[in-house]
């Protein structure tokens, strides 16, 4: 696959084919964050710091897409900033952050899982990752998180929303038999933590919250009944799930899905266009995109095309970067999607981090930049607190950070579940990981609006919603 850029500059992507050790040089910080694979970088660091007193910790994503460039980038300036801050402390002596990457080669269409076992397996056997941030698509980190498990090592969830990870095995026995996830088998997977997205669950009931408050506002600005709603979503495992949720809660409001579509990642503009054409066909008034994937660009620039008189209002992943805009030619118009981040004061911490991340890289943070940026902040006060590198030792402090005492991040005021989930939603003044719902606008503006305070309070929104012009179905 092409490289995406994401940034105004121009992100600098070495593959090194063949390496047989990871490089365990203090090597000077790549600039801008550029990703390095299979080479470790220690941004922040003194100079001849010795190694013995470097923590590594290892990304594994497709380092070549979005997803594992955001994530290298939100890693990358945590690193730098806990760093130069003087790193972690641990039995009196100071230890700095190192990162290293490896690419599973996840986002590529024919999935090929052992590229991502193979992976995890170098960057941990020969790269000498200590703890590691990542995982993107759920059927290559249900493999490659095995061989991490077998190794008792943190591993900090930052891409896949798929609940398996941290829930009981659907539709098994209660207690439920060994699994791949926290609840099923905590022993084996107590080391996997969701720091980013919240579960697919959880994003299902935010925009089932959104729809139903979507339907109500256009109702009273249209002065008609909105009733009729179409999917159209990624032929992939995390999106069935919320399909089969959305399918289920809708009708029971008087919401009935005129129209699915569940398309192969494969899909051309001109399968789009028919898409879109079968939604307008079918008087859809709102249409519900879940999509992770470079067809969100196709899915709007279509939409423009076609202008079927219904609001796009729900998840695309591509269009949480501020570059869609040009992607789409501003064809993203009107269209409202989740986001975990936007500039505005979610936490104390969010306008600092995104104004950083902007300043560094020149661009908007990507969700999983924001986890793995999270991601090291918690792993670095975890290591505080327990005062060792242990994961099995590290585990209960983590699990410490709950609705009571949360980790305040970027992302929101992070809290653990029983089962190593993030918790959602807003509780006692508290906004903890919520999904935002923001809308392109004109000039290019990306705005958080409002929720009617269903999902967060109306005090972090930035602008009115705004409907297409061209109408919508009665």
């Amino acid at each position: 696959m092409e490289t995406k850029q994401i940034v105004a500059i121009a992100l600098i992507v070495i593959i090194i084919a063949g390496v047989g050790v990871g490089v365990y040089l203090m090597l000077p910080a790549a600039p801008y964050g550029a990703i390095v694979i299979g080479q470790l970088v220690t941004p922040g660091a003194p100079a001849g710091t010795p190694q013995n007193r470097i923590i590594v910790v290892g990304i594994l994503d497709p380092m070549t897409e979005i997803q594992g460039e955001g994530a290298w980038m939100g890693a990358y300036l945590a690193c730098d900033e806990i760093n130069q801050a003087g790193g972690v402390t641990v039995g009196g002596e100071t230890y700095y952050f190192g990162l290293i990457a490896e690419d599973t080669f996840e986002s590529e269409t024919s999935l090929d899982i052992s590229k991502g076992t193979a992976a995890a397996t170098k960057i941990i056997t020969e790269d000498g990752a200590q703890f590691i941030i990542g995982g993107f698509r759920t059927e290559s980190l249900l493999a490659y998180e095995e061989i991490i498990m077998d190794e008792k090592m943190l591993l900090f969830g930052t891409g896949a929303s798929t609940d398996t990870f941290c829930q009981k095995v659907s539709g098994g026995p209660w207690p439920a038999p060994p699994g791949p996830n926290v609840t099923s088998n905590y022993e084996r997977y107590k080391y996997f933590f969701r720091t980013m997205p919240i579960n697919s669950t959880s994003l299902a009931r935010s925009l089932l919250r959104y729809i139903l408050y979507l339907r109500q506002y256009m109702g009273v600005v249209l002065n008609r009944t909105i009733s009729k709603v179409a999917i159209i979503r990624e032929d992939l495992d995390w999106t069935v799930g919320m399909s089969a949720f959305l399918n289920g809660y809708l009708p029971l409001y008087n919401l009935t899905i005129v129209k699915e579509v569940a398309y192969p990642i494969t899909s051309e503009a001109a399968a789009f266009t028919t898409y879109w054409q079968q939604i307008e066909a079918a008087g859809a008034q709102i249409t519900i995109p879940i999509i992770s994937a470079q067809g969100g660009i196709l899915m709007s620039t279509q939409y423009a095309a076609v202008q079927p008189k219904t609001m796009m209002a729900g998840i695309d992943v591509m269009s949480q970067l501020d570059s869609y805009w040009n992607e789409t030619g501003g064809a993203c118009m009107y269209e409202v999607q989740l986001q975990s981040t936007i500039r505005t004061n979610k936490t104390a911490l969010t306008i600092p981090f995104w104004d950083a991340f902007i300043e560094k890289y020149g661009s908007d943070p990507l969700y999983t930049a924001v986890g793995s940026y999270d991601s090291m902040y918690i792993l670095a006060e975890g290591i505080d607190r327990a005062q060792s590198f242990n994961s099995t030792l590290i585990i209960p402090h983590l699990e410490a950070m709950n609705t009571t005492t949360p980790w305040i991040g970027a992302g929101g005021n992070i809290a653990f579940t029983r089962t190593h989930d993030l918790w959602e939603g807003y509780i006692g003044g508290k906004i903890f990981s919520v999904a935002l719902f923001c809308q392109w606008q004109a000039g290019g503006n990306k705005e958080c609006v409002s929720t009617g305070g269903l999902v967060y309070p109306n005090s972090i929104v930035t602008a009115p919603l705004v409907l297409p012009p061209w109408g919508i179905n009665t």
